[in-house]
């Protein structure tokens, strides 16, 4: 745990005695001491505020070679874009609440999912959709789309060309999708059905990602794969 505002590690840790699963095996004020214990230690997940001395969080977490997974902690939005690009888990707002922070836990547990095996997949047909991203609408076919993650206050829509970033909620973007195309699987996920190539239990893969689906979410996705 990184942050050189004491009290907001204290809330961090408070929050974290909640999740008996996660265990705080170190806590620094500075990147530098945080390095040097990331070194010797097994770490399994950092969080990390991004405004400090000396070395900030996005430099912190490019500077390791092998990084754990990261959760950023801020009082800041306009480092988002930049947060996501380096695949953190999940970008957190100060202050940071009890049931922000239980989002941000299942979202790393939902990388921790098992390989599946692959099952047909179906063509999509070519179609647009418009996103907001930055100052300007992005035109993107809905075959090209891979997928679409909640990531704080945006929308990532990972697709064949990379992924773009968008001030969207899923619930509007589930509106405006064709939704014999695109199911909400998660809290997190939407899907294109046609790109689903396997599902075991709770999990759906995409080509080499692999998803989880909510409970509340299942009866739908059941349906519509006719299982």
């Amino acid at each position: 745990m990184l942050d050189d505002e004491p009290i907001a590690i204290r809330i961090i840790e408070r929050h974290l005695e909640n999740f008996p699963e996660m265990e705080v095996v170190g806590c620094f004020h500075s990147a530098p001491p945080a390095m040097s214990f990331l070194r010797n230690n097994q770490v399994d997940l950092v969080f990390s505020d991004i405004e400090m001395p000396q070395i900030n969080g996005l430099q912190f977490l490019k500077s390791l070679k092998y990084a754990p997974a990261f959760i950023f902690t801020t009082a800041y939005r306009n480092y988002a874009v930049e947060a996501f690009d380096l695949d953190v888990v999940d970008y957190l707002m100060k202050p940071i609440s009890l049931e922000r922070m239980a989002r941000a836990i299942n979202r790393f547990h939902d990388r921790l999912i098992p390989q599946v095996e692959p099952i047909t997949q179906s063509p999509v047909t070519e179609e647009v959709i418009n996103l907001k991203v930055d100052k300007k609408v992005v035109r993107l076919a809905l075959d090209k789309i891979d997928y679409f993650e909640s990531f704080g206050d945006y929308a990532i829509c990972r697709h064949e060309g990379g992924k773009l970033v968008s001030r969207e909620t899923l619930t509007h973007l589930l509106d405006i999708l064709p939704s014999d195309r695109f199911i909400r699987i998660h809290r997190q996920f939407i899907v294109p059905i046609a790109k689903i190539e396997s599902i075991l239990g709770n999990t759906v893969c995409l080509g080499k990602k692999e998803l989880p689906v909510g409970r509340s979410y299942r009866s739908d996705l059941k349906q519509k794969m006719n299982l």
